[in-house]
């Protein structure tokens, strides 16, 4: 038995091998140009961001001699995101393949005016944006989660969390990230926890859940009952303002339609000085970070985070196929009847460490698993000129 676990241990890894350096010589091959691609991101220092630029700095550009250029400042704003285009256009790149789904109006004018193609790689858009920016010839469109699913996301937060609440008396934050600023998957999150908290518990809110997500300020909610809800908008990767925000409110439950980075940290040390039991959801993405939180304990026993909902470094395998196309002059073999597409990429959930280590250990193995360079192959025109929208489409939902 030990011998044979040894010959497939090493049988897969040759086949691994060769995938890896069968892209690069067909690579070689196909490819004669210096293709240079953008892609900008909130924060470079996130650890979503560098699960993504882990697998197309060392997967994706090995394979497909590809440059990637990262945006070193944050961007949150337009404007920052423009002089990032600027920059990206003065060096060269053909394309942005963007975690910002906020300015996308406000970008394409530059896009269009320099020739370079812009595509959302994990996110989604509002159907009214969408539908104004469709037709622009540099828009090659949005993959991720849809509509529906940010919203099932906060939703699956939510019921998790009250699933604990046996008093019905939780006090919870809130945290709802851009959704003031016009960050629709944000938006789409906080709307699914507050309406499913509003459905769980009985509440009667002052305003509409979808009213509410937008609050600008931190605002405790009326709720008519002993349940309490705070909203603390804003993007706080660093994590202070949620972990004092904590301190100062005497919260039993986070639900963060972001990332809260160190917070998690932050808010354990908070239970062990008050003997306080503060349990935290986030929508994130499976990564080393995440998974240090969930398999350590705080002064509860309890894993510092409870719950995740989440994306892996892989997920932007096919945005990147999808530029590759463009910027290899087949951009218009993959319109959608002739607009910018929109396609869909699921979550994953876990609701406890063990849910959380199994889908981790597969999201490791992702590149090989669904995204391998073989079957990005398979999709890309300049390698299978028999590819179509419709086969790439299958291949970005699978």
């Amino acid at each position: 038995m030990k011998l044979f676990k040894s010959l497939f241990c090493i049988s897969f890894c040759i086949s691994i091998l060769t995938i890896f350096f069968s892209g690069r010589a067909l690579a070689d091959e196909v490819w004669t140009g210096n293709m240079v691609i953008g892609v900008s991101v909130y924060d470079a220092g996130d650890e979503e961001a560098m699960e993504f630029r882990q697998y197309l700095e060392n997967y994706i550009g090995g394979s497909f001699d590809v440059e990637f250029l990262f945006n070193v400042d944050p961007i949150d704003s337009a404007e920052d995101e423009i002089a990032f285009i600027e920059e990206l256009h003065e060096q060269g790149a053909q394309g942005v393949i963007s975690f910002l789904t906020t300015y996308v109006e406000d970008v394409l004018p530059l896009c269009e005016e320099y020739g370079m193609y812009y595509i959302c790689a994990s996110g989604t858009i509002g159907d009214e944006v969408y539908e104004r920016v469709k037709d622009n010839p540099c828009f090659l469109g949005t993959i991720g989660p849809s509509g529906e699913e940010e919203k099932e996301a906060g939703e699956w937060l939510a019921a998790s969390m009250a699933a604990g609440d046996t008093d019905e008396n939780y006090s919870y934050l809130v945290v709802t990230g851009g959704s003031a600023v016009g960050n629709e998957m944000h938006r789409l999150r906080a709307v699914g926890i507050l309406s499913k908290l509003q459905e769980i518990y009985g509440l009667s809110y002052d305003m509409s859940a979808e009213e509410l997500a937008q609050c600008g300020e931190l605002t405790e909610i009326g709720t008519g009952s002993d349940v309490r809800i705070t909203l603390l908008p804003g993007y706080l990767s660093e994590g202070t303002e949620v972990s004092e925000t904590v301190r100062a409110g005497d919260y039993d439950a986070v639900l963060s339609s972001l990332t809260i980075g160190e917070a998690v940290n932050q808010i354990s040390e908070i239970e062990r000085e008050e003997g306080h039991n503060i349990r935290i959801g986030v929508v994130d993405c499976f990564t080393d970070e995440n998974s240090a939180y969930f398999n350590a304990s705080d002064v509860n026993g309890d894993a510092k985070l409870k719950l995740l909902v989440g994306k892996y470094g892989a997920v932007v395998a096919p945005a990147f196929a999808a530029m590759y196309n463009a910027c290899s002059g087949y951009a218009e073999d993959f319109r959608d009847d002739g607009s910018a597409f929109r396609l869909y990429q699921s979550y994953w959930y876990a609701s406890d460490t063990e849910e959380f280590n199994e889908l981790y250990a597969f999201s490791i193995g992702m590149y090989e698993n669904v995204y391998s360079a073989a079957d990005m192959i398979q999709v890309l025109k300049a390698y299978s000129p028999e590819t179509d929208f419709e086969q790439f489409r299958e291949f970005a939902q699978k």
